[in-house]
This record gives structure tokens, C-alpha cells and sequence, in this order.
């Protein structure tokens, strides 16, 4: 059982790796086995249908986010801490080459399965909640400062940064940095060393 699950896992991480680089349809199952050096079939006996694996694989982002969250919420991340991280954790993607998952699915959405869509739905829902959320604990507390509801500002600041994420595949990596330096300035966040020092603290 033990082994089974593990290779369910490895499947699902080279299909993460996969889409996230070349798309849910830039990808088939062949295209896995051949990295994984199985045979075709045994990525089909966890997962019959590329339905089936695209449900997976967006469910697997919701739990890492999830996951993610819980441990800011651990180290009693302030807002502003938690921002950073958020941005650290979107620069990762930029990276290594990478588009965030939402911003994959959201390329692709007409022609994923309703599934898919309903999953990366509810995948950022729970993105923006988290946002807004952040947001307004922020400001309340004097860290944080902007103008208009916090939910709208969630929205345009997940927008700019999946916006950047592409600019800095097919122009200039360094577009997303300096989106997020825009993004730090608009709300009143801290810049340079002082920076720095709240990171390392949270």
C-alpha cells in the first residue's frame, strides 16, 4: 500500500511539473511514464481519465495552499510577513520557469472539464478569501495602507502578479520583481533592509 501511494505521488508531482511548464493539454500520459520510466497503463490504474488526474492535481494545490497557510498561522506571520511570503512563494514560480497553478488552469479554462473548473474555482476563492483577509487584519493594524475595499485590492493584487508571472516567461524575468515592488509601495509595505529584517523575523 505503502508503494502504491507513493507512486500515485510521483505521478502526480511529474503532472504538476508538466502543466504548470507546458499546460494541461501540452502534456499526455505517455509523456509521464517516459519520465517516470513506467508503462502507460500504471499511470491509468490511479488515474483512468485525464479528467480524473487534472481533479487531482488541482486539489493537491488546494491542500499545499492549505498546508501553506497553516503554517504561517503557526509562526503567527504578521500581515505584512504573510504578504512577503505570499510573493516569495509566487516568485518561486518565475523561478523555475513556472506559471502559478491558477494562472495555468485560467489560460486553458474553456476547454478543461467542468470538474477542473469548478476545483480551480474554489481554489481561488479560498486564494482571495486569504487575501482579503490579510488585507483588512493589515490595515487595521496600522501595517498596512491603501485605499478601497480589501477584497477588491485582493483581486487586483493576485491580478498582478499572475499577470507578471507571464510577462517574466515571454519578456523579461525581472517584470514580476518589479511588479511586486509596485505592489509593496501601493500598500504602504516595507522596502529594503528593513524588509529584510520582518522576513527573517517571520
Amino acid at each position: 500500500m505503502k508503494r502504491r501511494g507513493q507512486t500515485r505521488s510521483r505521478i502526480l508531482g511529474c503532472a504538476e511539473e508538466l502543466m504548470q511548464t507546458c499546460g494541461f493539454h501540452g502534456f499526455s500520459y505517455h509523456h509521464i511514464a517516459t519520465r517516470l520510466g513506467v508503462r502507460n497503463a500504471a499511470v491509468h490504474y490511479y488515474f483512468p481519465s485525464k479528467v480524473d488526474l487534472g481533479l487531482a492535481l488541482v486539489e493537491r494545490y488546494r491542500e499545499n495552499f492549505r498546508f501553506w497557510k497553516e503554517q504561517l498561522a503557526v509562526r503567527r506571520c504578521t500581515a505584512v510577513q504573510a504578504l512577503e511570503s505570499f510573493f516569495e512563494l509566487e516568485g518561486r514560480y518565475r523561478e523555475q520557469g513556472k506559471v502559478c497553478p491558477l494562472g495555468v488552469v485560467g489560460v486553458e479554462y474553456p476547454g478543461i472539464p467542468e470538474p477542473m473548473r469548478e476545483a480551480t474555482r474554489a481554489l481561488l476563492d479560498e486564494v482571495v478569501e486569504w487575501l482579503t483577509v490579510t488585507l483588512q487584519t493589515g490595515r487595521a493594524s496600522g501595517d498596512l495602507s491603501f485605499a478601497g475595499p480589501p477584497g477588491e485590492r485582493a483581486v487586483s493584487l493576485l491580478a498582478a502578479l499572475q499577470g507578471g508571472l507571464q510577462l517574466a516567461r515571454i519578456w523579461q524575468p525581472s517584470a514580476f520583481d518589479r511588479i511586486v515592488d509596485e505592489l509593496r509601495q501601493e500598500l504602504g509595505m516595507p522596502s529594503g533592509t528593513e524588509r529584510s529584517a520582518l522576513v527573517a523575523a517571520g
